[in-house]
């Protein structure tokens, strides 16, 4: 997709570069920001051989009996959340279907849920967060400078940070069957969360995500309801996202609350990923998602008033959010 509005970013440049070389990053990626709410960003210093790590070791855990992994069952401080557990879309519509996908989620503050039948899971894990958690820092500080504020403008909200860790796995066509009309690998969503992190497999079954104005939002959860098995990347608006395996880029974009904080200069991304493809039935992907919230004590942004949120804090408002996508 070489056209896309979603660009590239170097976070090494903006480190390292000259006034003008950094005024430029700034100016790609606040477009790119105000056209889709996504950007892609390489330099970023995360070892690919340690998201290598994580995926292997979650394969074992998401390969596992579901009665095994049931007994790993995600209550509120982390673990397997299987088949039928969440919808997406439900956000915007409580009638959308199931999302084909499993998850292993770590919380803050919790010791999580590690299956002993995979004793290799936690150590990669565990290090990803690290990683994840510096990357967080540098990000805030350059989505800051892209608004003009001082540079700890969202980094100052970090204590107690609300950040969630998922490793996604979506299952092959042999395994899920034929998707139900309207339901997706992951139905089409804003999240709602300052950013998110995005460490994907590229494939058919993929990450799309839908570019156009903010009013094209309503537009863009209407699409669900057709078919979804027969859904394109020239349905409607929606393009496949683009995929830099040569940058070894990350995909980031930003939630409600990112959107909030920027005042509504920037959107929050609207995307999606296909159902398993009918054309490859065994295509089977994982991807490593990261969420990143200020503290759940922080207060919400004032654009949050604006949009008729009644929620007073952060935390307040994302568990309105959790609740909403929660099946079981």
């Amino acid at each position: 997709m070489s056209n896309s509005p979603i660009d590239l970013v170097d976070l090494e440049a903006w480190r390292s570069g000259g006034p003008e070389e950094r005024r430029r990053t700034l100016a790609r990626l606040d477009a790119s920001l105000r056209d889709t709410g996504f950007v892609m960003v390489s330099g970023h210093g995360v070892d690919p051989a340690l998201r290598t790590a994580v995926r292997e070791a979650a394969d074992t855990a998401f390969a596992l009996p579901p009665a095994v992994k049931d007994g790993y069952r995600n209550e509120g401080n982390g673990g397997w959340t299987g088949p039928g557990g969440i919808s997406a879309g439900a956000i915007q519509d409580a009638a959308s279907p199931p999302d084909l996908v499993e998850l292993w989620s770590l919380y803050p503050h919790h010791p999580g849920v590690w299956p002993a039948e995979a004793p290799t899971l936690r150590e990669p894990v565990e290090e990803y967060v690290r990683e994840m958690r510096r990357l967080s820092l540098d990000l805030l500080e350059l989505l800051a400078a892209a608004l003009g504020e001082p540079a700890d403008f969202l980094t100052r909200h970090d204590a107690d940070a609300a950040w969630t860790c998922n490793v996604n796995w979506y299952r092959s066509r042999r395994e899920t069957g034929a998707p139900r009309p309207g339901q997706y690998r992951l139905g089409a969503h804003q999240d709602w969360d300052l950013m998110a992190v995005l460490d994907r497999q590229q494939g058919l079954g993929c990450l799309q995500v839908r570019t156009g104005p903010p009013d094209a939002a309503d537009a863009a959860a209407a699409v669900d309801a057709s078919d979804a098995s027969d859904a394109s990347d020239g349905e409607a608006g929606w393009e496949d996202a683009p995929y830099h395996p040569e940058a070894d880029a990350l995909t980031v974009n930003l939630g409600e609350l990112g959107a909030m904080w920027s005042d509504g200069r920037w959107q929050a991304g609207w995307h999606r990923v296909l159902p398993p493809p009918a054309d490859a039935p065994a295509e089977q992907l994982t991807s490593l998602v990261w969420f990143y919230n200020p503290g759940p004590a922080t207060p919400m942004p004032p654009a949050a008033a604006e949009r008729g949120e009644s929620a007073e804090t952060v935390g307040a408002f994302l568990d309105e959010r959790l609740e909403a996508i929660l099946l079981s």
